[in-house]
């Protein structure tokens, strides 16, 4: 099978994911609070074997701690989704109101620059994100992880299929 085919259907399979994900959003943020939770888990266990494995390492203690941290944290995520997929939602409203504050502050340094208003729109509307999780912080926490997954897949998708097309005209 040529590799420009095997992008394309990658890019189809994405979409299809996202869509599903996009028609039961509950279902996906579930899913995606247990995948997080196995990645916390695996960088967990390989950054403890890292903290054990290199003598050399002066920083080792930390990296342990660190190590041991996201290894509670997946066996949360993994044991109770549920809980999980709330305190992600948390975070992630946090982080949205955070990093828009953050963008317009860094637009007003930016002050003659054609840029500044995109970046203050930006930053405005992940402030809003942010406020719109917290408003109706039940809807948004059964939700919110679902619909960026089931958007995160329909981008990706978009990407794959135009990489394939691009290699096939190559």
């Amino acid at each position: 099978m040529k590799s420009w085919l095997i992008l394309v259907i990658i890019g189809v399979v994405f979409a299809l994911g996202g869509l599903v994900a996009l028609a039961n959003p509950f279902a996906a943020s579930i899913a995606a609070t247990t995948i997080v939770g196995f990645v916390f888990l695996f960088g967990g266990v390989v950054g403890l074997w890292m903290a054990f494995s290199d003598k050399e390492d002066r920083h080792r203690v930390w990296h342990g701690v660190v190590a041991i941290a996201a290894i509670i944290a997946g066996v949360f995520l993994v044991a109770d989704p549920l809980s999980g997929m709330i305190s992600l939602t948390l975070m992630l409203g946090l982080l949205f109101f955070v990093l828009g504050v953050a963008r317009i502050i860094v637009a007003l340094s930016m002050r003659g620059s054609p840029y500044l208003w995109v970046m203050i729109l930006s930053g405005a509307l992940s402030i809003l994100i942010g406020v719109l999780v917290f408003i109706d912080f039940e809807t948004a926490a059964g939700t919110l992880l679902g619909l960026l997954l089931g958007v995160e897949l329909l981008v990706e998708a978009a990407a794959f299929i135009t990489m394939g097309f691009a290699a096939r005209r190559n």
